[in-house]
């Protein structure tokens, strides 16, 4: 769909490396090198108009010029055909050597054949149906640029991927090149922390609508402003990025500048070790070690913690998920069933296939969900998908919340009434609120026509750091 960027799994391994990479930055001068390989292709000449994007190039060099002040030797390449491609990445990795950081930026098309995720060239040639090795022979492997990085022994790797979701080579009829929607989900490489313009199976925007002139995509010009800042380490990076690019792309609007929220939530994935990774220089109280900032977690006394931060409410039997530097528990939920589960982790999840689905007798009434957060937070809104949405019908067959009120750490509360609609709400709090925990409790719902159960597909929360 035009304005709209594949977005894949090979960013969340690229993601992994280029954010580890880009983390060690506070060594001596005779310390590692940092590199960065920045690509954006938004020109295809051989595919529909349909498919070109407006501003993977212009991320690109938003992006270098960001890396750049952060200490990053850049290379950087727009609208590269393959050969360009593999120009620029043999560059790259010229220029690493063993104990240096890396970091790999690409904004364009993407697409997965047979499990393996491919980024799209400029010159891809126009294809017909069945003809996946000739994409694959015209493509960039990830598991390619991913051992091109593990050869040269980098300390850390930072790769972020911010590619179309709908792919490049649909048909109307019969089978498509490579899958339909979204990246294959690769196995992730040990020291990789990879970050996503978009979870499984949404669109990343490249602008709100059609007023929308900012020179940059949704997830980038988000993006950029949460690098530069010094007090945020990797997992923080991510969650902020996240939260509030979910928060922006609910603002979007279609061609005649009607309000169409949309649903992008960036993930990430992190599987690096040896403590919190910072990009810039962080507070005086934290060390340099081997090239990384590490930044051990406080361990304020048991009668500190009780006077500074409130008890989150809890009851026996409730259920707890790990989101970032979010704990979300739930006070129930349904038993697995028909292959599902109803946890708490699909509040926050990719996928609008999932959800949290109270397991209490009755409607659900009196139910609740917390989400506890790490540090003091300022919440400015709330991300809300009522209900069941995995499709019509079973978002009519299940209850969806009415009411609900949410209490705070600090004795504040607010009540919203939720739409009953099938798409994602927008919960403004006025005046934000400062807190280290929220409580959900549901006081009403809209009637199931076949189940009592009460559902939420989607809780997210919208908040910065209180210094």
């Amino acid at each position: 769909m035009t304005g709209r960027r594949y977005f894949s799994r090979l960013a969340r391994n690229v993601a992994a490396l280029a954010g580890v990479c880009l983390f060690g930055l506070v060594a001596p001068a005779s310390a590692e090198k940092r590199v960065a390989l920045v690509i954006g292709n938004d020109r295809y000449p051989n595919l529909p108009a349909d498919r070109q994007l407006k501003k993977a190039a212009n991320d690109a060099t938003t992006v270098a010029d960001a890396l750049k002040s952060l200490g990053f030797e850049i290379v950087l390449g727009t609208n590269l055909g393959r050969q360009g491609m593999i120009d620029r990445l043999a560059d790259f990795t010229a220029r690493l050597e063993p104990g240096d950081t890396a970091a790999v930026f690409y904004a364009g098309h993407g697409v997965a054949i047979a499990g393996v995720n491919y980024l799209v060239p400029s010159d891809v040639p126009t294809v017909t149906e069945g003809a996946e090795a000739r994409v694959r022979g015209a493509s960039i492997a990830e598991p390619d640029v991913i051992a091109e990085l593990q050869a040269k022994s980098v300390r850390v790797a930072f790769v972020v991927i911010d590619a179309c979701r709908d792919n490049p080579f649909p048909r109307a009829a019969g089978r498509s090149i490579g899958y339909t929607r979204g990246l294959a989900d690769a196995k992730p490489a040990r020291g990789i922390f990879t970050l996503y313009s978009a979870g499984i199976g949404q669109t990343a925007l490249d602008r709100l609508g059609s007023n929308d002139t900012a020179h940059n995509s949704v997830f980038t010009r988000i993006f950029v402003e949460q690098l530069k800042r010094p007090e945020l380490h990797l997992g923080d990076l991510a969650v902020e990025v996240r939260e509030r690019v979910a928060a922006l792309a609910l603002t979007a609007s279609d061609e005649g500048g009607q309000p169409v929220p949309h649903e992008q939530t960036p993930a990430y994935y992190d599987q690096t070790l040896g403590g919190r990774i910072y990009l810039a220089a962080p507070p005086s109280s934290e060390r340099p070690m081997a090239g990384m900032l590490i930044k051990p977690p406080a361990k304020p006394a048991v009668a500190e913690r009780a006077t500074m931060r409130p008890l989150r409410p809890s009851a026996a039997g409730e259920s707890c998920a790990r989101n970032g530097f979010e704990t979300y528990c739930v006070s129930s939920m349904l038993k697995p069933q028909y292959g599902n589960s109803y946890g708490a982790v699909n509040l926050f999840d990719g996928s609008t296939g999932t959800a949290w689905v109270e397991g209490a007798s009755g409607n659900g009434i009196g139910e609740w969900i917390t989400i506890e957060f790490e540090a003091l937070r300022r919440v400015k809104s709330i991300h809300v998908q009522n209900g069941y949405q995995k499709s019509p019908d079973i978002f009519a067959k299940n209850n969806r919340v009415r009411q609900i009120r949410v209490l705070f750490s600090g004795g504040e509360s607010q009540i919203f009434i939720l739409d009953d609609k099938l798409s994602a709400q927008l919960l403004s709090l006025r005046p934000p609120v400062s807190t280290y925990w929220m409580q959900f409790i549901i006081d009403d719902v809209w009637a199931g026509n076949k189940y009592t159960d009460t559902a939420i597909t989607k809780l997210l929360v919208n908040s910065d750091p209180v210094q």
